[in-house]
């Protein structure tokens, strides 16, 4: 059992300082996350409070089945995902957004110009390819803690991640 899901553990027991643990250890994690999933600074901060809710809310049914780190970017996808349904419009920032104080730091490495072109290219990818991608690029998931997140199979997953790169490949960056 790796140390986040001890920690969550201790939550789910009532130990109020191990939320503060996990908030610290993985908010800037789900934040740039989303922000590459989703491209918006205040999308990726609604998303980022909201999952930190959902978190603390189920901590009391939690059951480590997988990775800590897998169970809470499900639940940043999910949220993700519902909100492209909702309708709420997700755009790429623009590189300018790089400079705004009100962003994290990592924002401005994660936007710099080459990568920026980049999630470009990736917005026009289907979601399931283009989170398999940041998943595995950015979160350094394998195959089976992708196949959780996305609900599907390994051999899916490496299909997703395959298909990406080939249109990824053909696009000059």
């Amino acid at each position: 059992m790796d140390d986040d899901t001890k920690t969550m553990l201790r939550l789910k027991n009532g130990e109020r300082s191990a939320f503060d643990e996990l908030y610290g250890r993985f908010s800037r994690k789900i934040y740039n996350y989303v922000l590459r999933l989703a491209g918006s600074a205040e999308v990726s901060e609604d998303i980022t409070q909201e999952v930190f809710v959902k978190m603390y809310t189920a901590a009391r049914t939690y059951e480590p089945e997988a990775k800590f780190s897998t169970w809470l970017f499900t639940i940043a996808t999910n949220l993700a995902i519902n909100e492209y349904h909702r309708g709420r419009r997700l755009e790429p920032l623009e590189p300018d957004a790089a400079h705004d104080d009100a962003l994290l730091p990592d924002d401005r490495t994660i936007l710099s110009d080459r990568e920026q072109r980049i999630m470009n290219c990736m917005r026009n990818l289907p979601a399931g390819q283009r989170t398999a991608i940041l998943l595995r690029a950015y979160e350094d998931m394998d195959y089976s803690d992708i196949a959780r997140v996305l609900h599907t199979s390994e051999k899916a997953v490496k299909s997703l991640l395959s298909r990406a790169r080939e249109k990824l490949m053909k696009v000059d960056i």
